[in-house]
């Protein structure tokens, strides 16, 4: 982090970043310094349109863009900035000081509103990203008034999230900030476009629903879904209505099936079984196996990495 904040003060004009690697092979994208710089003031007027914001927490992984948007808000707006160590046990290493804005993966935020929910009261905003955070937290999180959390769409490419949903207000869609563009391809799959992409089209495969050209929901991944006896599942969907059963990590997949062509699959991070109940699932959607797992593969940024987990099962 130290040899990026040199490179940025020097004035460097590109920078590699490496992707987090949890939908395929970990690659490097080239991001502009007017594109990271852009990310970070469009983030910060729709956050803190007054300019009243301070101070900022970095606990989260530098090395990969999240974490290291944390570094260039501070940097392109005069935040001052603390460092703990990127562990899900937050509460374990953070002191008493506030701070007006931290960034935080979904386990960060579980595992303080299971364990230290009074922690969270020491920021004015939390922004989320990574993965979607569970419906029974996002509901918990909701009663903490005097907090405002936002889930984040985005990823590297983006140089960070280029939406934001204020799970606070209880908001369903993302929408969308400064002057990106949002379309979808033939299969509902997004594209964006904008200062954030150096005015370039990106294709992503995620699916969404665009409710105007300023809002969209999120609805999965095209490439996790699962074609099972002709019936589209999405994975993400299906773990959402499951959620509140759960209180560790666990994912849906699809796995060949001589009859279904895929079969619906649900692994769980336990080292022994636990009681599900899939009545409220319809029967081609409801997950035919369930197998456990006595410890998930994850990516060097906090996520679940559904294919090294996969193999680590011989599934």
């Amino acid at each position: 982090m130290v040899k990026f904040i040199i490179s940025w003060l020097t004035g460097q004009k590109e920078f590699a970043m490496p992707t987090s690697g949890s939908t395929g092979t970990p690659k490097e994208t080239h991001l502009s310094r007017e594109a990271l710089q852009y990310s970070a003031r469009q983030s910060m007027e729709y956050i803190d349109p007054t300019g009243s914001y301070q101070t900022t927490l970095l606990c989260i992984n530098p090395d990969y863009i999240g974490g290291l948007m944390v570094v260039i808000r501070a940097l392109t707006h005069d935040l001052d900035v603390s460092m703990v160590a990127p562990t899900s046990r937050l509460a374990d290493v953070l002191g008493k000081e506030c701070y007006d804005l931290v960034s935080m993966v979904p386990m960060q935020v579980q595992y303080l509103l299971d364990h230290h929910p009074d922690t969270l009261l020491q920021f004015k905003t939390i922004l989320i990203g990574g993965a979607p955070l569970p419906q029974e937290y996002i509901i918990k999180l909701k009663s903490l008034k005097a907090v405002r959390c936002f889930q984040t769409y985005g990823m590297t490419e983006t140089a960070s999230h280029i939406a934001l949903k204020n799970l606070t207000d209880g908001d369903d869609s993302f929408e969308v900030l400064g002057d990106t563009e949002i379309q979808q391809d033939s299969r509902g799959c997004l594209k964006i476009k904008g200062s954030v992409t150096d005015h370039q089209w990106i294709q992503t495969n995620d699916v969404v629903e665009m409710t105007d050209p300023r809002h969209f929901r999120w609805l999965g991944r095209a490439d996790f879904a699962i074609n099972s006896g002709g019936v589209k599942v999405h994975p993400e969907i299906l773990e959402a209505s499951l959620s509140s059963q759960l209180k560790m990590p666990f994912f849906v997949a699809g796995l060949p099936d001589a009859s279904l062509g895929q079969r619906v699959v649900m692994i769980v991070e336990s080292p022994e079984p636990v009681t599900l109940d899939f009545s409220h699932i319809s029967q081609y959607s409801r997950p035919k196996e369930v197998y456990y797992s006595p410890g998930f593969s994850y990516t060097p940024s906090g996520k679940v990495n559904r294919t090294e987990t996969l193999k680590k099962l011989n599934l």
